[in-house]
């Protein structure tokens, strides 16, 4: 599961650089482009499966700077999402993507304000890598491409480059061993509501289990790149492939529960 939103709950708004990440040796037996998205969709339950799915929900727990906060999530390929954020039980704070935009929705104001342009790239990238398979991203107006292997860690992973059609690229590192995504590098603001300043962070993506035919990871680590510091780690306690959503539960109309 790669969630990462505002407060990094659903993928955001990417700026990168490819020699950010160094050169990356190509050896001789590496795969083909075509051949390595073949091999990690087989191994995430097979394009069929990853292509049924319309709709997604997941619960989790959200660690970030001493902080524990759990968070729903919640998309479908309209495209829609809402992630509502509760602590101590309580909801604070909620914000979303319908057919008006993004918005937000602090949980102690009366109704739901517009979001910022960098929102609607975030949630857009969140709900295509949360709902759709590598395999579907060209169709949707991305652009993949080969950049060849690079060693981290012991691991020599394969770096798909992806150019989103809506925002800069992000680098995903896939496993050579599994076919997983493992790791994700990219360049973006934090928050993008609150501070638009850009940071260069890695996700980490471990735990897979398979959820209704489906590999997901349920423990994601992020990590700033500039000090090594984990910055955010999300834990997943359920996810639901096509759950039965609520009537306009997806706008920004749709009151939150309040626990």
């Amino acid at each position: 599961m790669r969630l990462l939103h505002r407060r990094n709950f659903t993928a955001l708004s990417l700026g990168l650089l490819p020699l950010a990440f160094g050169g990356a040796a190509k050896a001789a037996d590496d795969l083909s482009l075509d051949q390595l998205i073949d091999r990690h969709a087989e191994a995430r339950g097979g394009k069929a499966r990853l292509d049924a799915v319309k709709s997604l929900a997941v619960d989790m727990q959200i660690v970030e700077k001493g902080e524990v906060i759990e968070a729903r999530y919640r998309c479908d390929k309209s495209p829609a999402y809402r992630i509502d954020i509760y602590a101590g039980g309580r909801h604070v704070f909620c914000e979303g993507l319908d057919g008006n935009g993004t918005w937000i929705w602090p949980g102690a104001s009366p109704a739901a304000r517009q979001g910022v342009d960098d929102g609607k790239r975030a949630g857009l990238e969140g709900i295509q890598f949360n709902i759709y398979g590598l395999h579907a991203f060209p169709a949707l107006g991305n652009k993949l491409s080969l950049d060849g292997r690079e060693m981290i860690a012991g691991v020599n992973y394969y770096v798909v480059r992806v150019d989103l059609a809506y925002g800069d690229p992000a680098f995903l590192y896939i496993d050579p061993q599994t076919y997983m995504i493992a790791r994700r590098r990219e360049v973006r603001a934090y928050h993008p509501d609150m501070d638009a300043t850009k940071q260069h962070l890695e996700s980490q993506y471990t735990d897979f289990r398979d959820i209704d035919g489906i590999a997901e990871a349920f423990l994601q680590h992020q990590v700033n790149l500039a000090d090594g510091a984990i910055t955010q780690v999300t834990m997943l306690k359920r996810i639901r492939h096509d759950p039965a959503l609520r009537p306009g539960e997806l706008t920004r109309g749709f009151a939150f529960d309040k626990s």
